[in-house]
Parts: structure tokens; sequence; C-alpha cells
């Protein structure tokens, strides 16, 4: 987590409101019920079971991994909101915001605390897109600030020369995949939970004028949508969140998918889901913007490339560490390798942690081989036997449900108290006393979170978004193998998995909140 997150629901809570702050920002204690090895055993026990009701009750659909979907462009008014001239409404105000920011971290306060810059990154933007783009579709594929100025600039150029073609219109080769995505999640990682100057204005300032020019200079030379797909990270990553969300956008237009620069774009013959590059040059009659169950984007039967699989263990991997890295057993083994009786030095804090985030898509990964290894044999005698590496690509996709699950249990409640700062800030995001709209003396409401909503949220959370995981994986897998009980079968290492996770999840979102003595949380 970042450390501005972190001091943000203490420090800017006590200085905003000290009557009514507390340890947590929550500012009562509260008890459970029962101890906190009950609800781990119970969390478990909730996620075997659905393995067991979801083996006996799901077959093989006739219709295989279709959807219903409903098409919101017909209704009248939502054509007029999905107006180019709004699209492009969207655009100018993400990149005003964009725009706002960098002069707050280059011309503003240092402050943290009296600077937009931070709490608009660190939590309205990075936590709250992350929730908009599971909650609600790929949004991030239209107002990107990187995409909306590329696409004026090369728009701008036309204009004043329209026979000579814009950029360098290098083909990125196939093997690259989103390994450049995967590896700046990770740089992205480090810079959110090990660096001590992430939370400094100019820092981020400077951080995202570097990125825009990597991102620029690569979408010239490689083509816009192509590095979009392969190298922006957050592209990659809203992307795959909006997989989650109840909405899509869909080209149905094998003409347009032809030429795309994804080359296998299309999810069903003649579909083409969430690709804005063919949407774009599909004509308006082919255009669909659908309502679908929450999650159908991810029954897919094409597996993931490599690099993308790897990219969804960063994701996992990358907010597991940060929340076992507030554990007191992590504390523990820091102490251990420190000198005795002297606290950890920051060193010793930066290398472990640098070394936890880079180890931790490696153990992820070993785990999930493990796994598919496992699901290879149990399936050996299937009609249409496969490889490990096969399965883990088919199968990771279903793991998103658990990384977003993770994401809310860890962050909602910072979502909630801290994301207030960006009310107040965005009427003096300079720190030089403006009230642009009248917000700036805005009080945060500490109370509003408290302590049995976090916990409860939590468990539920976490539980929901395995159960639903392994759902996912008993579609997929009905689909994969010739027989009922083939699927089954393959299903046994990962659920197994499944319910391990689980109970680690619970345990660790636990940790910072309990207290020695059965059931006490604080």
């Amino acid at each position: 987590m970042s450390r501005f997150i972190r001091a943000s629901r203490g420090t800017a809570a006590l200085a905003l409101l000290p009557a009514e702050a507390a340890a947590h920002a929550f500012g009562v204690r509260y008890d459970l019920p029962l101890p906190l090895a009950l609800w781990l055993a119970a969390a478990g026990l909730t996620v075997a079971l659905s393995f067991l009701v979801f083996a006996l009750a799901l077959r093989r659909r006739a219709e295989g991994l279709s959807y219903p979907r409903l098409n919101l462009l017909r209704l009248p008014g939502v054509r007029v909101s999905a107006h180019p001239f709004a699209l492009e409404l969207l655009r100018v105000l993400s990149v005003g915001v964009f725009v706002v920011l960098i002069a707050a971290g280059l011309f503003g306060t240092e402050d943290p605390f009296r600077n937009l810059a931070p709490a608009f990154v660190w939590i309205g933007w990075w936590i709250g897109f992350t929730y908009l783009s599971a909650g609600a579709g790929d949004l991030w594929a239209l107002v990107s600030p990187w995409k909306a100025l590329s696409l004026w600039t090369e728009a701008l150029a036309r204009k004043i020369r329209p026979a000579v073609r814009f950029g360098l219109q290098r083909r990125l080769p196939a093997g690259v995949g989103a390994w450049p995505a995967a590896l700046l999640l990770l740089a992205f990682g480090w810079i959110e939970i090990v660096w001590a100057g992430n939370a400094v204005p100019a820092n981020i300032a400077w951080l995202a004028l570097c990125y825009s020019l990597l991102t620029w200079i690569a979408m010239f030379v490689f083509g816009r949508e192509a590095w979009l797909r392969s190298g922006e990270v957050f592209a990659v990553y809203f992307g795959l969140l909006a997989r989650l969300a109840p909405s899509e956008i869909r080209a149905r237009n094998a003409a347009a998918c032809a030429v795309c620069s994804a080359r296998s774009c299309r999810a069903a013959p003649g579909d083409c889901v969430n690709c804005y590059e063919c949407y774009a040059r599909a004509a308006p009659a082919d255009r669909e913007w659908n309502l679908r169950p929450p999650a159908a984007g991810l029954l897919d039967s094409r597996p993931l490339s490599s690099s993308a699989a790897f990219f969804v263990m960063v994701m996992l991997a990358t907010v597991t560490f940060d929340g076992v890295r507030e554990t007191p057993l992590w504390a523990g083994l820091l102490a251990r390798v420190s000198q005795p009786g002297e606290p950890v030095s920051d060193l010793l804090w930066s290398a472990s942690a640098t070394a936890g985030l880079l180890l931790g898509p490696c153990v992820f990964a070993l785990i999930i081989l493990g796994a598919g290894g496992l699901m290879v044999w149990l399936t050996r005698t299937d009609a249409r036997p496969a490889s490990a590496g096969e399965l883990v690509r088919l199968f990771v996709p279903t793991l998103l449900p658990i990384a977003f699950a993770y994401h809310v249990a860890h962050y909602l409640s910072y979502l909630l108290v801290a994301g207030q700062l960006v009310i107040p800030l965005a009427s003096d995001p300079l720190g030089l006393g403006w009230d642009l709209f009248g917000t700036a003396h805005y009080r945060i409401a500490v109370g509003i979170v408290g302590a049995r909503f976090a916990w409860y949220t939590s468990v539920v959370v976490i539980v929901l978004g395995h159960v639903l995981a392994m759902y996912l994986a008993h579609r997929l897998a009905l689909e994969r193998f010739s027989g009922r009980r083939t699927a089954r079968r393959s299903q046994y290492p990962l659920a197994a998995l499944m319910v391990a996770y689980t109970m680690v999840s619970v345990w660790i979102l636990a940790q910072p909140i309990v207290e020695t003595g059965p059931g006490v949380v604080r």
C-alpha cells in the first residue's frame, strides 16, 4: 500500500477531525463474535462447498460459453450519451485533470496533504478507477489522456500533411505480447509499495511526464493500438479488470477485425469484444454496447498468452504481498535478520520489500504451474489431452475475481475515508489557499467506515470472489474437456488452491487489526 494511503488514514484524519480519529481510522473498538480461526475455517469451507455445488449442478451448455446480452445503443437516450461529441468531452476533461495534476506536482506545495496530486493519483485514480473498471467496463480505453493526446496529435498531423503516414508503424514481434506491461506493473508496484518518495508531488509529476514520454514514443514507433495492448500498463490492467464488468462493447464486422493490429481480436466468429480499434472501424449498425452477466467477459475458451497470464499473476502477487508486508509475521522476520535490539533499518526494509515484490509473481507462477501439472495428470485420459502451460493460460483469467476481491477488501475503507481528501483539494489543487469550488474547508467524515463494516466487507468480498472464480473455472472446464467427469477432476487442484488462498487472504487482512486473544479486533 502506498505510504501516502497509510499516512492519510491517520495523519489527515487527525489533522482534520482529531476528536474522531483512531487507529485504522475506525475510531471504535470492535470484538469479533467468534475467534479468527473459526472465521478462517468458515471462509475456506464456504469455497469448498461451492466447488461441490458447481461440480454437481453445472452441465455442458448447448450454446457453449455464450451469454445473454442487451444492446443499450437501441435506447435513444443511450445513443446520445455514446455520441462522439460526448466522448470528446470526456477526453477533454481527462486531459484537463492530467494537466492540473502535473501543474500541482511541479508548481504546488510539497506538502502531500495540501497538494491534489498524491490524493488523486494514489486514492481517487488508482483505487477508484480499479473499481470503476470492474463495475462499469473498460472506461480507461475511452478517457486515457495518453491515448487522447495521441489521437489529437495524429488528427492534427493528418490535416497538415494528409499524404504523409503518421508514425513509423514498426510491427511489434508477436512474442513481445504483454511482457512490457508486466514489467511496468512490477515497476509501478515498487513505486507504490517500496519507494519512500512516492507521495512527494514533484516526484509524481516527473514520473508521469517520463511515463508519458515513453508511452508517446512507443505509440509513434509501434502504433497506438499495438502499444496500448502490449506496453501501456494501465490499459492492460484496467482492460483485464473490465472483463469482470456487466457491460461490453462489441463490433460485429469481420472486415474491421481482418485489419486489426491485434490479429486475433475476435472472441467468437464475427464478433469482436472490447476492442476499440475494431469498434471505431465498424459501421454504426455493426456496433453494440451491451449489458451482460457480471464476469461473462472471462468466459473465453481461448487461452491467454504467456505474457498476459504472467500479468495476472503480477496483479495477484503485488496486492497479496502488500498485505503480507503489514503482518506481524513479516515484521518478525525482519527483526530476526536485523541487529539485536535495533530497529529495522530503512535499507533492510526497502531491500526486503523489493525482494518480496519481485519474488511474489515467481512464487505464484510456480504454484499455479504446479496446479496445472496436477490438472494434466488428472485429465490424462481425456480425448483432448492438454499441457500444463495451456491449462494455466486457460484458467488463470478465472483468478481475476480473486485479484479484484482482494483489492476491494484491502483498499475500500481507504477509498471511503482518505478518498475524501480529494474534495477539499479539488478547490485548492496547488495548496496555495484557493477555494475554486467552495469545498476547500470540507471536513472529512472519518466515521463513515467502521471496523465492523471493514471486517465483514473484507470477508464477504474475499469469499464471493473465490466462489465466482470457482464457477468460471467449472464453466471453462466443461467446455475444454470432453467428459463431465474429467472436467470435474480437472478442478480438484484449482479448488484446493482457492480454498487455501481464501483462508490465507482472510488471515492477512485480519493481521493489522487482530490482537492477542480470541476474537479481539480493533
